[in-house]
């Protein structure tokens, strides 16, 4: 299958490069091992027609397009291999969906932590605006279209700062009642203390989603070290979960999965590359189950069998 990318990396000398570019449309072939401009679309039109014509659905029946949005440190050929073993995985969970990636201008490199943040919030609108929104907007005729969003690690970010930017720029051009489905956090690389309820940061993001699962865990050593290296030293939300002594909103629901990381020993990877406590969860298998259905969104939050409640909102992985 092809892998489609809206990818916001500068083009020069007939490659993709390391600063924010205008935005291009692509459509990988599966025998690609990285993304080129050569596989360029012109036009979100096509592009979104390519999508739709390769998931192929019934008709009457809805297509769920699932937006990733990789973390820092993350080049164009690691993010297009993680991309395509997330749709893989899920797909092999019985959820057709179609996972498009957002290929926003990381260095690939740890000690470039603050470019790359730099960088993510330049890409951010560029989320929305040529990605998320031109879904809503346009389907095949008896094919409505549910968009979800997942962000792993810095991703988070992107995602908060375009739901906010776009709030913010009120684009004439740009209607304000659009509404993504579910919104996935794993690995998140934003402050905890902005998930209290009514914090100004997150309530473009709660606005425009169904529902917020934020996978969290307290093993990840990439959060404490970017703690050091982000201006913002506050506990980081991929680590330590929603704050627990504030009410956050009602839509927003912590999956713990520190137990299930210690629960596997040894871990190594066999498909991605990057440090394992950060990224563990994209090859383990009950992760993906209660990925799966959470993104489904058929059973109810409480119900889902991949996890153990805690308290109100608050669960664990099994």
């Amino acid at each position: 299958m092809d892998s489609f990318i809206l990818s916001t990396r500068s083009k020069a000398n007939g490659a993709f490069g390391t600063d924010v570019g205008p935005g291009t449309y692509l459509k990988v072939p599966p025998d690609a091992a990285e993304p080129s401009p050569i596989h360029s679309i012109n036009s979100a039109k096509q592009w979104m027609t390519a999508i739709l014509e390769q998931a192929a659905p019934a008709k009457g029946t809805a297509l769920d397009v699932v937006f990733f949005v990789h973390g820092y440190n993350t080049n164009s050929k690691e993010a297009l291999t993680r991309q395509r073993l997330i749709e893989r995985e899920l797909r092999a969970r019985n959820y057709p969906c179609m996972v498009v990636g957002f290929d926003w201008p990381s260095e690939s490199k740890t000690l470039l932590y603050l470019a790359d943040r730099g960088k993510a919030q330049d890409s951010a609108a560029l989320l929305v605006k040529r990605g998320i929104v031109p879904f809503m907007t346009f389907s095949l005729p008896e094919c409505p279209i549910n968009v979800h969003v997942m962000a792993h690690s810095m991703g988070a970010f992107v995602v908060r700062e375009a739901f906010r930017s776009v709030d913010k720029m009120r684009d004439s051009g740009l209607a304000n009642d659009w509404r993504i489905g579910q919104m996935v956090l794993f690995g998140a690389d934003i402050s905890s203390s902005c998930f209290a309820l009514g914090n100004s940061d997150m309530i473009p993001t709660f606005s425009h989603c169904g529902r917020l699962t934020n996978y969290f865990s307290g093993y990840d050593e990439a959060l404490a070290v970017s703690n050091a290296k982000n201006i913002d030293t506050s506990s980081r939300v991929g680590r330590v979960g929603m704050p627990e002594d504030t009410p956050a909103d009602d839509k927003a629901l912590d999956v713990d999965c520190g137990p299930r990381y210690l629960a596997v020993k040894n871990r190594k990877f066999e498909v991605i590359d990057g440090l394992v406590s950060h990224s563990w969860y994209l090859e383990d298998a009950n992760w993906y189950d209660d990925l799966a259905y959470t993104l489904q969104g058929g059973i109810d939050r409480n119900s889902i069998p991949s996890r153990t409640l805690r308290m109100k909102n608050d669960f664990v992985l099994n």
